[in-house]
């Protein structure tokens, strides 16, 4: 999406407001309505964990967004989708088995995922000084390619893997029906109630200009610890891929996630080799993680469940910060390491902040009485924070190094 769409969305919504809150409002009551049908959908013990969850997600938001307000709209925003997804259920009658139930935690991660980088790209152009109006218009437009992308991604590698494996399937339509539902908020809600409700005034946030371009730049002072880093990295992702492989079952609905979101992305992007750094660089987030966590469990068999909910996660962020990297590439820059500096200085903040929150709400659900959710959270825990280190950190210092 590119040119002046999201500036002339937002200024229909500001002239029709009156009439199309209207509407989202009694879309929204009839989708709820659902829940009247089918109250029972909504498991008490996994809707308290679930809340939690999403609110110290919301008080750690406002502390490192440095806005109450911010983190207030994640939390409203948030537990609209969830009762908007639990409607839409109801209607289409479709049921829980004991895999489904972890399509939450990926639909959890991924609309938190997508307010953070929305509402992170606003407070930035606002600290730059854009008025709250423009300041959002932008924030649609460098963010609903790269959150559409993913989302995409994520769903069709669950609506892949489920075809090939019917357990995947309640899966997959949560997640489908997470995924869209999580857009149109995005596009819909958040527009139409900061047209009226204003976040706090803000001067010029340094990390908000910056992001995290100095970190890289502070690493890159001990170049033989780097040297030692990228290489220590390497071995440890051999090894734990091939410990790994001997005990994976249905490794085959992996594979085709994979290979699902990898044509998917080559043909978007049209690059060979950054969608092959994309992918690689989250399944290997992945594989480490599990390699270290099953390696003091004494398991004779690990199912793809715990392997494909992580990368669905992971793979999010990956795609943000190589959006925004083959943006620089095709329109400002033609070397990678300023490609590496724009990527890092605009989106580089928003993932680190996505990945503190998603830390926070899974060690609340990692709580979860249901074991998949607790084996799924805890291992996402580590993922994600790897997955931002070999994004944000391991890749960057090798190009910057070598620049």
């Amino acid at each position: 999406m590119t040119g002046r769409w999201a500036f002339n969305w937002v200024q229909i919504m500001g002239h029709h407001y009156s009439s199309l809150m209207t509407l989202f409002t009694f879309i929204s009551l009839g989708i709820l309505a659902g829940l009247f049908n089918n109250f029972s959908i909504l498991d008490t013990q996994s809707s308290i964990y679930i809340g939690t969850s999403l609110l110290i997600m919301s008080l750690w938001a406002m502390k490192i967004m440095d806005s109450i307000k911010a983190g207030g709209l994640l939390f409203l925003l948030s537990a609209y989708a969830l009762l908007m997804l639990a409607g839409i259920m109801s209607w289409l009658e479709i049921s829980f088995d004991e895999h489904s139930v972890l399509g939450w935690v990926v639909i959890i991660a991924m609309m938190m995922s997508n307010l953070v980088h929305v509402l992170s790209t606003l407070l930035r152009e606002m600290a730059r000084g854009s008025f709250q109006h423009d300041a959002l218009a932008e924030a649609l437009k460098q963010n609903a390619t790269p959150i559409l992308l993913s989302n995409i991604t994520t769903c069709f590698g669950f609506v892949v893997a489920a075809f090939y494996d019917a357990s995947f399937y309640a899966m997959a339509w949560i997640v489908v029906l997470g995924a869209i539902i999580s857009y149109l908020t995005l596009l819909s809600w958040l527009p139409i109630i900061l047209l009226k409700f204003f976040l706090e005034f803000r001067v010029g946030h340094y990390d908000d200009r910056h992001g995290l371009v100095d970190l890289v730049s502070r690493i890159q002072q001990y170049p033989r610890a780097v040297k030692l880093g990228v290489s220590i990295s390497i071995i440890v992702s051999l090894i734990s891929l091939g410990y790994l492989a001997q005990f994976m079952t249905q490794l085959y609905s992996v594979g085709v996630m994979l290979l699902a979101s990898f044509f998917l992305l080559l043909i978007i992007w049209q690059d060979l080799k950054i969608t092959f750094i994309t992918l690689v660089s989250s399944f290997l987030s992945v594989v480490i993680v599990l390699a270290a966590y099953f390696s003091f469990q004494g398991v004779l068999s690990i199912s793809a469940f715990v392997l494909i909910v992580p990368l669905g996660m992971v793979l999010d962020d990956a795609i943000h910060y190589f959006s925004r990297y083959l943006k620089s590439k095709r329109g400002f820059f033609n070397d990678d390491a300023s490609c590496h500096r724009f990527a890092l200085s605009t989106v580089g903040r928003p993932i680190w902040l996505t990945t503190q929150l998603l830390m926070i709400g899974l060690l609340i659900l990692s709580f979860h009485p249901n074991t998949l959710i607790q084996q799924a959270s805890f291992i996402t825990i580590f993922t994600v924070f790897l997955a931002s280190y070999i994004i944000l950190v391991l890749l960057p210092v090798i190009r910057l190094r070598r620049s």
